[in-house]
């Protein structure tokens, strides 16, 4: 019994390790990173917080041992059902567009002044896999996304589940 429980604590250390190690690489300690800068400033500026952050962590977390239909790397930030008064926010603006110093590149900037929402949309070529930055502000509800794409296993999952309708006219088929 106590060589079991041995066993389990050494393999409880040993999994605690690897997780802190993949928590702590160097990449993400002592890089700038502008997903969080994003996400602490809607936080500090609009008095709320994250929802799901937890199913977030977990989120990455899955998505960096499986990578699901090609996606290497994901951090999310969701707000749901709060009071964002996102009317006019200079400030959103200028941290967002710091991220364009960091290397990323402004793919898509919108501002509705009818509904007050922000969007936008930057992408990074790091080596052969780009990355991702989507900003969404609205009214109710904001989402901070970053995610590290590997482009061949992309489009080879969006053959395999899109297909321009092929799965769609086999069921059909199949049901005729």
């Amino acid at each position: 019994m106590t060589m079991q429980r041995n066993k389990l604590n050494l393999v409880a250390v040993v999994f605690f390790a690897v997780c802190l190690v993949f928590a702590l690489n160097s990449e993400t300690v002592f890089a700038y990173d502008d997903f969080s800068q994003i996400a602490d400033h809607i936080e500090a500026s609009y008095h709320v917080h994250r929802n799901y952050r937890f199913a977030m962590g977990f989120a990455g977390l899955v998505v960096k041992c499986w990578h699901v239909g090609g996606v290497k790397s994901f951090k999310g930030a969701l707000f749901e059902d709060q009071h964002l008064n996102s009317v006019s926010d200079a400030t959103l603006d200028e941290i967002v567009q710091h991220a364009s110093q960091s290397n990323w590149r402004p793919v898509v900037r919108s501002y509705s002044r009818r509904s007050g929402d922000h969007t936008y949309i930057y992408a990074q070529d790091a080596g052969k896999d780009p990355k991702l930055l989507i900003v969404n502000v609205e009214p109710n509800e904001a989402a901070v996304i970053q995610v590290k794409v590997d482009p061949a296993k992309l489009d080879e999952f969006l053959n395999e589940n899109m297909g321009n309708g092929r799965h769609m006219h086999k069921a059909m088929a199949s049901l005729q």
